[in-house]
């Protein structure tokens, strides 16, 4: 009977051996086979890329004469090659006006696999993912002195491609668009379609074009001559159409002060409110009440009548001047600034192929990591303190798709201390999204730069008494990253050290920015050092929608918050702001108590990093040469 035992379980051993074996085995083929197929796909789509930079260069033969017809070959590999007609538009026309000097079809030839594409549109080569696009080769666009020449080169109508060599040929000679030269007016370029985010890089890298219109598949550039970075002007800006609607306010108390001088102990008559629609005051009596220790300027009117605005008897009480039918200066778009943002930061990081570890803990709290790395995890401290030192060199929390450049792991902190530390020159971490709910996050820029890219939400609260820390300590820049919701809730704290500077860029149009929400009076503060610098904090989002909430908590904040296309909406409380607020107009203040205190310092700041004297337009030339694409 034993023996009989012995031999089943010989017999069954074996068989689980053999089972385990081929598991393994083919498990390894499997691995294999996805690492082999993602290096086929990259090696694929580099001799893409290569290929069109190719047809670029003899296209561009083609077009401007220099040889009757050229021939591309794309090889064998795993994609497909074809003719995309409705692939966009550009429209270049006079700013004031509206009158168009072109409207014309780009269409586009696309070499495509796996979701991501190749084109060449426009005398341009560009990749697109789905998400984002970039410029690979630029299109021929000459921009010297005053004169702007724009040799567009659009693919015929008929064009068809049905395999992976083509030929080039010209349909007929160059078509000229008349502008009346010298320019009279301002000049403005749209482009529609998937390749619009690169044109929108190039526009601003090449031709110093500002992007003042950025929508799902276009972008609008202005070519003009202006100082642009010239400070901030007002304390509160509502700087669109929309109404400055102070009805249901409590309070709203305007002064100044001067970082570089005496500080926030000093307060000044130096306040400037302006609005860009009709300002509805208060409805008076009882506790509401507007006092403007400076100047009031309305684009429109202001309801009710304004007699008695500065001797007291009005709901607004003005010190200095108020002008009804002022020239209010239009916001600095901030579209193009935030795609800059973007692109400095693909360029600081996006040229290495990232070596794969199992776990933060691989990388050590005591060795700096010098080359772009992806964890395959997200980033989870609820204790203890660890710190992670990068030297020009990325960290991306990813499981390795996409060759690990595409964050899909979370920072997640709810208590302990977490320093991300620069040397060198800059150092970048990258998550799908971040969650602080408690202990302390630390950027030391000490050494360098840092930038924190989340691509979805970010939230940031904290628990009563105890909030949650975000500190930004040395003397570099931090750059923070946001490509979903925004909200910095109570109980939080945001320090930026005397000498250092933290930029925060929300780049989400649908997305909401949600400040406040606090509770057991811990409310949300943003501290800047002992005079208060406002330029040492700014927040740059193109939301549509902004809501502060100090009604449980304050919410007090040093810097500038650069909102120009947001509606100030549900926001009631307590709200401080040392700095200046630029949005689009006020909603519903629902008893909202607000206290501005605008830094004088912000006059003269460089918003947007630079100032920049962008070259005027007076001489503009603007071609179309269409070439067929057809296979060889």
């Amino acid at each position: 009977m034993f023996g009989g035992e012995r031999a089943q379980s010989e017999v069954l051993g074996t068989v689980l051996l053999l089972g385990l074996t081929v598991t393994v085995v083919g498990t390894t083929v499997a691995l294999g086979g996805a690492a082999l197929n993602d290096s086929q796909r990259t090696a694929d789509l580099q001799r893409a890329e290569g290929a069109m930079v190719q047809l670029d260069s003899k296209a561009s033969l083609v077009a401007h004469g220099g040889s009757p017809s050229q021939r591309v070959s794309f090889g064998s590999g795993g994609g497909d090659v074809d003719v995309d007609h409705d692939a966009g538009r550009m429209v270049v026309a006079e700013n004031g006006t509206g009158d168009e000097i072109l409207n014309a079809s780009l269409g586009a030839l696309v070499y495509e696999r796996d979701g991501t594409r190749i084109a060449y549109q426009g005398g341009g080569v560009w990749r697109s993912d789905g998400n984002r696009s970039r410029m690979v080769s630029a299109p021929e666009f000459h921009y010297r002195g005053e004169t702007l020449t724009v040799p567009l080169v659009t693919v015929s109508e008929n064009a068809t491609v049905d395999g992976d060599d083509v030929i080039l040929t010209s349909e007929g000679s160059p078509k000229r668009h008349v502008a009346r030269n010298p320019v009279l007016d301002d000049i403005r370029v749209t482009v529609t379609g998937d390749y619009h985010e690169g044109w929108a890089a190039f526009f601003e890298s090449r031709t110093d074009a500002r992007i003042v219109d950025r929508g799902d598949d276009s972008v609008t550039v202005l070519l003009r001559s202006e100082m642009t970075g010239e400070g901030i002007a007002y304390s509160i800006g509502t700087l669109g159409s929309n109404e400055f609607d102070l009805r249901s306010i409590e309070s709203l108390t305007a002064d100044s002060y001067d970082s570089e001088g005496a500080g926030p102990s000093e307060s000044r008559h130096n306040a400037v409110i302006a609005a860009g629609g009709e300002i509805d005051a208060p409805r008076g009596g009882g506790s509401e009440y507007v006092t403007i220790r400076g100047d009031l300027r309305a684009r429109y009117d202001i309801q009710p009548n304004p007699s008695g605005i500065q001797n007291g008897d009005h709901p607004i009480n003005v010190t200095g001047n108020v002008t009804q039918r002022a020239t209010i200066e239009e916001p600095d778009p901030v579209e193009g600034y935030l795609v800059r943002a973007y692109d400095e930061y693909d360029a600081r990081y996006g040229n290495a192929t990232p070596t794969s570890y199992g776990s933060w803990s691989d990388l050590g709290d005591d060795t700096p990591i010098t080359s772009r790395s992806s964890v395959e995890d997200g980033l989870d401290v609820s204790g203890g303190n660890e710190t992670y030192r990068v030297e020009d060199a990325e960290v991306i929390a990813s499981d390795g798709g996409e060759n690990g450049t595409v964050a899909d792991g979370d920072l997640t902190v709810d208590g302990g201390t977490v320093t991300l530390e620069a040397g060198g020159d800059h150092a970048g971490f990258r998550f799908d999204s971040a969650d602080l709910s408690g202990g302390e996050l630390v950027f030391n820029v000490s050494d360098g730069d840092l930038d924190l890219r989340v691509d979805d939400d970010f939230s940031v609260s904290g628990d009563g008494s105890d909030p949650t820390e975000i500190r930004v300590v040395g003397g570099g820049n931090a750059r923070i990253h946001v490509g979903g919701d925004l909200s910095i809730e109570g109980a939080s704290e945001l320090t930026v050290a005397e000498a250092a500077e933290l930029r925060l860029f929300h780049d989400d149009p649908d997305g909401d920015i949600d400040i406040g929400d606090g509770d057991d009076g811990t409310g949300m503060t943003v501290s800047t050092g002992t005079n208060e610098p406002a330029n040492s904090f700014w927040l740059f989002s193109n939301a549509d929608s902004l809501a502060f909430d100090g009604d449980d908590a304050p919410v007090d904040i040093t810097g500038v918050v650069y909102a120009p296309n947001a509606e100030v909406d549900d926001t009631e409380g307590d709200i401080v702001i040392r700095g200046a607020l630029t949005v689009d107009g006020f909603g519903d203040l629902d008893d909202a108590r607000f206290t501005m205190r605008y830094d004088e310092a912000l006059e003269t700041a460089e918003v947007f990093d630079e100032i920049e004297q962008v070259p005027t337009i007076n001489y503009l030339h603007v071609s179309t040469q269409e070439i067929r694409i057809e296979d060889d």
